[in-house]
């Protein structure tokens, strides 16, 4: 074996010293790089799923709004056979009979209803002039309108109002009180109006241009204007015997949506309120969406079911709507965006509920006993316990309308706890979509003195209309009749 120089041995006692001296150093530096390196990646591990949640909740929403703009169709569109329909069993009519022949043909009217008459007879052939034999009677009906304007029908009556000066009370007298304008509209004008404003939704144009084409008269918005603002000042006492009939119910409905307000208005929303039992229905347009509006339309203790929005958590007796987070659930599981593993987890999660919702259906069909509502809700309780209990597979929108639907669990029970009160809140969305329409077409009242008189008149001739009565317009006499002579 070769010696070592002097040199080489110093050199390589230099290299071992160096190791030593810095292999301490090394070894704490590999292992605030080794600790460092994972901490990056645990980041960067949740970084992406929280990548991949807000991914997922950002689909999640265009797809929301997506339907919102397009439309959507349910069942039939998606490849994959689990996806449940939005026709479900508990929403398809049992046992629906088929419609008879005599159904899609026009009744046939009443002897009061005939209010004229017209005789046709035949005695020789129009082709050959052969005389006929074995002649018998076909009687048929025409039901027609009679259009104004074609006609003539138009009334125009010429007051000549005689005055006289009454030396004792020092006043003028007169035998009907005088108008301020020379020619002004009579009721039935003004009933016309009312009723195109509210019942069939239509825009003061479309009004002006119906009275104009129809009956030949002229109108201007601001008569429009002032003659719902007398009409609402009529109706006004009917307003509130609404209100009170509302409150004698043994269940109320809530919700609220959008309606605008140009100037002077206290909100850009329209609240309502309408009983379970009857088309008692009441609105108030130019509101805020505030709590204090829902305690103020929804006062005392009366049963109240609604929508969970959070105004409503300060009302007394108070249930939610069922059908609220099973449409919610169920779009989830119809959901084109999520991935497979986790559509195919809320379908099964979907599919469970629609057994839970099926369940609680059955137990509200059957006849009020308390005993037994109490000990059904106490196995509706656990069920919904376990069923929304968190999962690691949740998606984050899934996990976050189970939890929201634990929380309420005692208001989802409400109606199988207490007697009469409804599954769903479909009853206020209904009674809201005539508004909806109204909106859309007219972008809401100019003024807040504009949507207190909506308000009153919308509240009043839709609950007349929905009570179905033979003439809208000699039911709306009767009642502006009822209050001028209280």
């Amino acid at each position: 074996m070769e010696k070592l120089s002097q040199e080489e041995i110093d050199r390589r006692m230099m290299d071992w010293h160096n190791w030593r001296k810095e292999n301490p150093r090394l070894r704490e530096e590999v292992r605030r790089l080794r600790a460092e390196n994972g901490q990056l990646r645990a980041d960067l591990v949740r970084e992406k799923r929280e990548r991949e949640e807000a991914i997922e909740v950002l689909t999640l929403r265009i797809e929301e709004l997506s339907e919102m703009v397009f439309g959507r169709k349910r069942g039939g569109g998606d490849d994959d056979p689990g996806t449940p329909n939005h026709s479900s069993e508990e929403e398809k009519p049992k046992n629906k009979e088929p419609r008879s022949r005599a159904s899609y043909r026009r009744s046939t009217p009443t002897a009061e209803e005939v209010t004229e008459e017209g005789r046709y007879g035949i005695d020789a052939c129009p082709a050959c002039g052969d005389a006929l034999t074995n002649l018998h009677e076909a009687v048929r009906y025409l039901e027609d309108i009679v259009i104004p304007a074609l006609s003539g029908l138009k009334t125009v009556e010429k007051h000549t109002i005689e005055t006289g000066f009454c030396p004792r009370c020092r006043k003028w007298r007169s035998a009907i009180p005088i108008q301020k304008q020379v020619c002004c509209l009579g009721e039935n004008v003004r009933m016309r109006i009312t009723y195109c404003v509210t019942v069939l939704g239509q825009t003061f144009e479309n009004i002006a241009r119906d009275l104009r084409d129809t009956f030949g008269i002229a109108v201007s918005d601001g008569e429009i204007t002032r003659i719902l603002t007398v009409e609402a000042a009529k109706l006004l006492p009917e307003y509130h015997a609404i209100d009170a009939r509302i409150r004698e119910d043994p269940c109320r409905h809530g919700d609220e949506t959008s309606y605008p307000v140009q100037a002077e208005g206290e909100g850009q929303w329209a609240w309502v309120k309408t009983a379970s039992r009857t088309s008692d229905t009441i609105l108030r347009l130019g509101r805020s969406r505030g709590k204090g509006n829902a305690v103020e339309l929804f006062p005392g203790s009366q049963p109240t079911v609604t929508d969970d929005y959070a105004a409503y958590d300060a009302l007394e007796n108070h249930g939610l709507c069922w059908a609220h987070p099973k449409r919610k659930f169920q779009d989830l599981a119809e959901s084109t965006t999520l991935a497979k593993t986790k559509k195919r987890h809320c379908q099964k999660f979907y599919a469970r509920f629609r057994l839970l919702f099926r369940a609680v259906k059955a137990v509200h069909e059957t006849p009020y006993d308390r005993a037994g509502r109490m000990k059904e809700a106490e196995v509706c309780r656990a069920d919904i316990a376990c069923l929304c209990t968190a999962r690691s597979t949740d998606p984050k929108k899934l996990a976050t309308l189970k939890k929201s639907f634990l929380q309420n669990t005692e208001k989802f029970l409400f109606c199988i706890r207490e007697p009469n009160i409804p599954m769903t809140n479909n009853k206020a969305e209904r009674c809201l979509r005539p508004l909806v329409v109204k909106r859309k077409l007219s972008f809401g009242s100019k003024t807040q003195k504009g949507a207190d008189v909506m308000s009153i008149l919308l509240s009043v001739c839709l609950t007349t209309w929905w009570k179905k009565p033979q003439n809208f317009y000699a039911a709306y006499q009767a009642i502006v009749q009822k209050w001028q002579t209280a």
